[in-house]
C-alpha cells in the first residue's frame, strides 16, 4: 500500500493540518489515514523528572508528569491497541475526526508502545486494505523508523520545543521538510542543526494561499505519482 507519513518534532506544529492537506491533496486515489499515538516515554521540558520517564518506559505512560489519559491505555501486558469504532473515531475536534473530514476513506487510531508500533501499524493497515483503502496518511513520527513510505514529510516550528529524538534522528531523510511560520510559536527552543541541513521549506499551513502550502502540495503529488527517489525540497 501507497503510504505516506507525516511527522513532527512535538505537539503544536502543525501536524495534524499538514497531515489533513496531503488527504486533501490526495482526494480521490482512495486514502486512508493513521493516527499513530506511541508511548515511547520522551518528554517535552515540562516534565517532572526521572521517575516519569522510568514509569512511561515500564507501564506505557506519557512522562509529561501529567497525562492526557491516552498512554495509559496500553502497557506491557497490553502493548498496543487499535481503536475504529466510530464514535472514538468521529469525536468533534479530535484529531481522527479531522482526519476523516479531511477525505480519508476510513481512519483508524493506533495506540502503541514504541516496541509493538509496528506490528500495530500493520494491522490498521489491514484494517484499512479491508475497507478499501489504496494508500494511507500516517500521522505519526515514531513511522519513520521501520516503514519506507514513498513521500515522508516533516513539519516543524521555529523556535519551537526540544525536538524529540526520533525527529533529530530521521529529519535527513524526510523528502519534504515544512518550517511552519504560526502567529504564536509553542516556544521558544531553536531546532537542531538536522533541520536546517535539511532545508526546511518557508510556508503558513494555514493558508492555502501561501507559495509554501503551494510548493507542499506540488511536491506531495509528485512524490505520490512516480517511484523514482526524488531530492527533498529547499526554500530556493
Amino acid at each position: 500500500m501507497e503510504t505516506v507519513i507525516v511527522g513532527g518534532p512535538h505537539s503544536g506544529v502543525g501536524k495534524t493540518l499538514a497531515a489533513e492537506i496531503a488527504l486533501q491533496t490526495l482526494a480521490g486515489r482512495g486514502y486512508g489515514a493513521i493516527k499513530l499515538t506511541v508511548a515511547d516515554g520522551e518528554r517535552d521540558p515540562h516534565d517532572h523528572g526521572r521517575s516519569a520517564m522510568d514509569l512511561a518506559k515500564a507501564a506505557g505512560i506519557c512522562g509529561r508528569g501529567a497525562s492526557c489519559g491516552v498512554c495509559e491505555t496500553v502497557s506491557a501486558a497490553v502493548p498496543s491497541r487499535l481503536i475504529t469504532s466510530v464514535g472514538a473515531i468521529q469525536k468533534t475536534g479530535t484529531d481522527t475526526w479531522r482526519l476523516s473530514q479531511a477525505g480519508a476513506l476510513a481512519v483508524a487510531w493506533v495506540i502503541a508502545l514504541r516496541s509493538a508500533a509496528p506490528a500495530a501499524v500493520d494491522s490498521a493497515i489491514a484494517y484499512l486494505k479491508k475497507k478499501g483503502a489504496a494508500g494511507v496518511v500516517i500521522e505519526g513520527t515514531t513511522a519513520l523508523e521501520w516503514l519506507r513510505p514513498v513521500a515522508a514529510v516533516m513539519v516543524a516550528t521555529d523556535p519551537g520545543r526540544q525536538w524529540k529524538e526520533v525527529a533529530v534522528a530521521h529529519v535527513g531523510r524526510c523528502d519534504i521538510v515544512l518550517r511552519n511560520e504560526l502567529p504564536q510559536p509553542p516556544g521558544s527552543v531553536r531546532p537542531p542543526p538536522e533541520f536546517f541541513q535539511s532545508h526546511p521549506l518557508p510556508c503558513d499551513l494555514g493558508d492555502a494561499a501561501d507559495a509554501g502550502y503551494r510548493t507542499y502540495t506540488a511536491r506531495l503529488l509528485e512524490l505520490c505519482s512516480t517511484s523514482a527517489p526524488l531530492r527533498p525540497v529547499t526554500s530556493g
